[in-house]
């Protein structure tokens, strides 16, 4: 895994070189991971209408039921309303699957603990 892919905000990178279902998969199982050794159980997956998306969110899905965490799908939504999902549903954090303003090739993953977007040394745990 390339460990460029961990940004200061998010993790993001070219598809099929830097992100494949298998990165994302291990991507998943570490965000899972991190969220049980926090005593945390259910989270909601959202995504945006990149062609990878959707494989993206299949492969981070099953990472993250991988570690005994629930997930709950809001399907195709913009970030906010997955922001939205964290302060409306019984949920313990968030994953938005978004290449946000980068060019198509691109794709990447915003990551939420509780209702606050991890960042920094935060991101790393999920790579450890």
């Amino acid at each position: 895994m390339n460990p460029l892919i961990f940004r200061e905000y998010d993790i993001r990178g070219m598809v099929g070189k830097d992100l494949t279902p298998d990165v994302v998969r291990e991507i998943g199982r570490g965000y899972g991971t991190m969220m049980r050794n926090l005593g945390k159980r259910h989270v909601t997956v959202g995504r945006d209408n990149r062609l990878s998306s959707k494989d993206f969110r299949d492969a981070i899905v099953d990472g993250i039921l991988s570690t005994g965490i629930d997930v709950t799908d809001c399907g195709l939504i913009p970030t906010p309303l997955l922001y939205f999902s964290l302060f409306h549903l019984p949920v313990d954090g968030g994953v938005q699957i978004t290449g946000s303003h980068n060019p198509p090739e691109f794709n990447g993953f915003k990551l939420c603990v509780g209702k606050t977007t991890i960042h920094g040394k935060e991101i790393q745990h999920v790579r450890e």
